[in-house]
């Protein structure tokens, strides 16, 4: 039966992704492989349609299978949400249907998924290039969510040591990292729902379900369904489920992580608390004992009930079967014309009520708001959707207060949470926390807002300096860094008098440099080299812990410790230039002619500028080599020979950026071979050791 699958399997993904997923690269090799790659290719891209219903085309567009692709297949991003989702895909496939996962290719996963998170874009491929912009985004976000999808062609389950290094990897990431394996039973059920446009049945036991009927005017079924049916019912379809809605669920955002902690905590409760799920089917038929089967069917409100539903079954299946979610299921097949459609926008246009909204009524933010504007003759907004102040110079948010309220907090707890969640501050005790009712003034809090300001700008001021681990802090660490130099400000800097007041800033741009140098010193040291730096802004404790020993390896005359050279931006390029690449290549006569070279900006700013600008147009990211001593490399665009630095530095202003000192040898790379300084390194190496023997 495995190997039938495994022949109905292939049909369906030569059928499906045929002219969609490219087998270019692989022209030289005999068609038996180049068929094997396509088939794990497709089987890849089909994994990511499963989870995200991107359509066949855009799920291809994800593929980066290749040479130098570091153990992953295909990896996919959506940034709808205020919680990013990323999907890393590795899939092995087999005509018979014995296609394994084993330890190693779990190993060869998490230690791709290693690079991306460590920004280390350049060992990638050039098909990661046009996925960067949008991954560094996901990636650069505490929230992000990731799944990781080990897929394969094969009956057996995944052995026990890939799945133990697996398992353990997503536990580092606690709830930001999880496993969601596929194999052959899965992609046939998928088949059997449809890959293009499925039609969808759903089934509901009679001791599953409590519903009455409403005949008129149209058919239609109210009232509860188990917790454990909506999740078998997420299980099976996905992103299926939710063909005629608005969005697909959006992860695990901050709403829903209430969702499921009610769930896990009070299921009971569930019921009460949410306002349940509405099902569209072509047809509805109710069996003699109360069993419900509904076909066509489609959820078109509450698509993150059901996904938040199913989390909370997967950790806790024992306890979500006592939760009752309340459910109305709506025939059409007696409907007027454009119902299903009016349905699904009047279900889903509901203002939504933020727990800020409800913070804005206290009586102390009214206060600070008269504070604003007759102390200061500045703008205070409270409410979500009032007019912004026209300048930053002119006010702020509450938003943007109380942000700066809990990084200057002599806690590090406020920060943190600020960090993952904004959402968390409003919570009652901790904004009396930050605004203590009577003890909060307009002139204290407008301080602390132009410090967090002045951070924000010396970090991006500073960035270019900092690259790998430093550069990644920088960007994920704003609060972190404020909180520790808020700790370290002149004693009293709120009472200042107003004329001393403006020597206060003028000291944040050398607390930064000392902060992210002292800061990404203690996470190597009390957490390895290679320990995730984003890790510090999931774990409180962490969190808690990397700030009380940065404070006080900086207390007193204490010097900060210096930034490790591999951190910074002007060795890296200082070590490069030394390197002599193109020369040492030339002598060694260590490419051919013709080889193919491929560019990728330095992670960060670079990174930033470049990425859209080479997507635009994949020729701008590949030239090749050509025997000079100087002038090496041969531009796809023009045709025109120009040095590594000189092409890049040409790259930048035809970006629309400024050109910059930089060494274009540690941009340029060999597929498989490294960077130009990579492979001139090596000849100098394998050179001393001759010299020695």
């Amino acid at each position: 039966m495995t190997a039938l699958h495994a022949q109905q399997l292939e049909h369906a993904l030569a059928e499906q992704f045929t002219g969609i997923v490219k087998v270019d690269d692989l022209s030289n090799f005999e068609q038996r492989i180049q068929r094997s790659s396509f088939l794990s290719r497709s089987l890849a891209a089909l994994a990511i349609r499963e989870f995200t219903g991107y359509s066949l085309q855009r799920c291809a567009e994800f593929v980066i299978d290749s040479f130098g692709d570091q153990g992953i297949d295909a990896v996919a991003v959506d940034l709808t949400s205020e919680e990013p989702q990323v999907w890393v895909v590795q899939a092995k496939w087999s005509s018979v249907g014995t296609a394994t996962f084993s330890k190693s290719a779990a190993l060869d996963l998490k230690n791709g998924l290693e690079l991306l998170i460590a920004r280390e874009y350049q060992s990638f491929n050039a098909k990661l290039t046009p996925l960067i912009g949008d991954l560094e985004r996901a990636l650069s976000n505490p929230r992000v969510q990731i799944t990781l999808l080990p897929v394969w062609a094969g009956s057996q389950p995944m052995g026990a040591e890939a799945k133990d290094v697996l398992d353990r990897f997503c536990a580092e990431y606690e709830d930001s990292l999880r496993l969601r394996p596929l194999r052959i039973s899965d992609f046939i059920r998928i088949l059997r729902s449809g890959i293009a446009e499925p039609q969808i049945k759903l089934k509901a036991s009679a001791a599953a379900v409590e519903v009455s009927p409403i005949k008129e005017p149209i058919l239609a079924y109210h009232g509860t369904i188990g917790g454990a049916e909506i999740a078998r019912w997420y299980e099976d379809n996905h992103h299926r489920l939710f063909q005629r809605n608005i969005r697909n669920p959006l992860g695990v955002t901050a709403v829903n992580r209430t969702l499921v902690e009610t769930l896990r905590r009070r299921p009971e409760y569930f019921w009460y608390f949410n306002n349940g799920i509405t099902v569209l089917c072509d047809k509805v038929i109710m069996g003699p004992r109360g069993d419900l089967e509904m076909e066509g069917a489609s959820i078109v409100n509450g698509a993150q009930t059901v996904a938040s539903v199913h989390e909370a079954y997967q950790r806790a299946p024992d306890i979500v079967v006592r939760a009752r979610v309340g459910v109305r299921i709506i025939s059409l097949s007696d409907c007027p014309e454009g119902f299903d459609h009016e349905v699904t926008r009047t279900t889903n246009t509901q203002n939504r009520v933020e727990p800020q909204d409800f913070i804005a009524l206290e009586k102390v933010q009214q206060q600070l708001r008269d504070d604003f504007l007759l102390r200061l003759r500045k703008t205070y907004v409270l409410r979500r959707g009032e007019e912004r102040p026209q300048s930053k110079d002119d006010g702020c948010t509450l938003r943007e207060a109380a942000t700066a309220l809990a990084c200057a907090h002599a806690s590090p707890e406020p920060s943190f949470q600020a960090n993952v969640d904004i959402n968390l501050l409003w919570d009652p005790k901790q904004h009396h926390h930050l605004f203590p009712l009577n003890r909060t003034d307009a002139v204290k809090t407008w301080r602390t807002v132009l410090i967090l300001r002045e951070v924000e700008q010396q970090i991006d001021l500073q960035r270019p300096q900092w690259e790998g681990r430093a550069g990644t802090l920088a960007d994920l660490g704003l609060l972190l860094i404020a909180h520790v130099i808020f700790q370290r400000l002149p004693a009293g800097w709120r009472e200042t008098a107003e004329s001393d007041w403006p020597t206060v800033p003028t000291c944040v741009a050398g607390l930064v440099k000392d902060a992210v140098a002292t800061l990404i010193h203690r996470i190597d040291t009390g957490y390895g080299p290679k320990s995730q730096v984003s890790s510090i802004f999931r774990n409180a404790e962490r969190y808690a812990n990397l700030v009380g020993s940065a404070l006080a390896a900086l207390q007193g005359e204490r010097q900060p410790p210096a930034l490790s050279a591999e951190y910074r931006a002007s060795e890296r390029e200082r070590h490069a230039r030394q390197a002599n690449a193109v020369t040492v290549i030339f002598e060694n006569n260590a490419l051919e002619e013709g080889t193919l070279i491929e560019f990728r900006p330095v992670p960060g700013r670079e990174q930033q500028q470049l990425t859209p600008w080479l997507t635009a147009d994949a020729r701008r990211a590949h030239a090749t080599w050509t025997r000079q001593r100087r002038n090496c490399l041969v531009w796809a665009i023009d045709g025109v020979a120009y040095s590594p630095t000189g092409l890049v530095q040409k790259m930048l202003v035809e970006a629309g950026h400024q050109s910059k000192p930089l060494q274009g040898t540690r941009r340029w790379f060999v597929p498989q071979r490294g960077s130009l300084v990579d492979v001139a390194n090596r000849l100098r190496q394998a050179s001393d050791e001759e010299e020695e023997e």
